[in-house]
């Protein structure tokens, strides 16, 4: 299902997850994206508490080949990465009707980890309601660059490979969903031609005692999007 992959640069290469990288991709995605992505900073989130919600993405993702990484040139260590899975409405509400687990779970009783769960699950279990028309879409679950090898172009280069049409139709997508959890993700989505279907304000998530939003951002992200791209 993988298709032709960014060429090399001067730094770095490209790669399609694969199963036996997966402990190495768990590695990488503790180290960067458990402390820099904005939720995940707010809440303080450790590693046993999102464990078990990174190893379900990684799981999601490993279902098909649909999922790149960046690896340097030097080092042959994963830099950057761009989690995809492939989401299908018949599976969705055969797992609601059954009573699964939710896509997004961690391993915590703090509710500030338990608040980042909420949000994520109830955007994410919105979609379909959302989009009736769609039946299987690419979903977005995790785009991570190393806060030492960003403003490289990875980003830009892990979206292209994901939306290419070609790539979407042999998976039988017809479009690419994802929860936009950063400001600059969110402006990054917007300008590539992404609509906002749902948001949730962390203003509107508070502590039942102080009144306070449990969730305060330090880098100006005040919500959470869902967010589509129809292909």
């Amino acid at each position: 299902m993988s298709h032709k992959l960014p060429s090399p640069t001067d730094k770095y290469y490209f790669e399609v997850l694969q199963n036996e990288q997966k402990s190495e991709m768990l590695k990488f995605l503790f180290e960067s994206f458990r402390v820099d992505e904005p939720l995940n900073r707010a809440s303080k989130i450790s590693r046993e508490e999102i464990e078990k919600c990174l190893n379900g993405a990684l799981d999601r993702a490993l279902k098909t080949e649909s999922s790149i990484l960046a690896k340097t040139k030097d080092t042959h260590k994963i830099v950057g990465c761009m989690l995809n899975s492939v989401w299908r409405r018949d599976e969705s509400t055969s797992t609601s009707e059954e009573g699964d687990d939710k896509d997004f779970e961690f391993h915590t009783i703090r509710k500030e980890v338990a608040i980042v769960g909420e949000i994520l699950n109830e955007l994410h279990e919105s979609f379909w309601s959302l989009r009736p028309d769609q039946d299987v879409v690419l979903h977005f679950e995790i785009s991570s660059v190393s806060v030492n090898h960003r403003r490289q172009g990875l980003a830009s280069k892990f979206m292209n490979w994901s939306e290419n049409e070609d790539f979407l139709k042999s998976l039988g997508a017809t479009g690419i969903a994802t929860e936009a959890s950063s400001l600059a993700n969110q402006l990054l989505l917007t300008k590539r031609g992404y609509q906002t279907l749902a948001t949730t304000l962390l203003e509107t998530k508070v502590d039942s005692e102080t009144g306070k939003p449990v969730l305060v951002c330090d880098d100006g992200t005040d919500r959470v999007n869902l967010m589509f791209k129809e292909i």
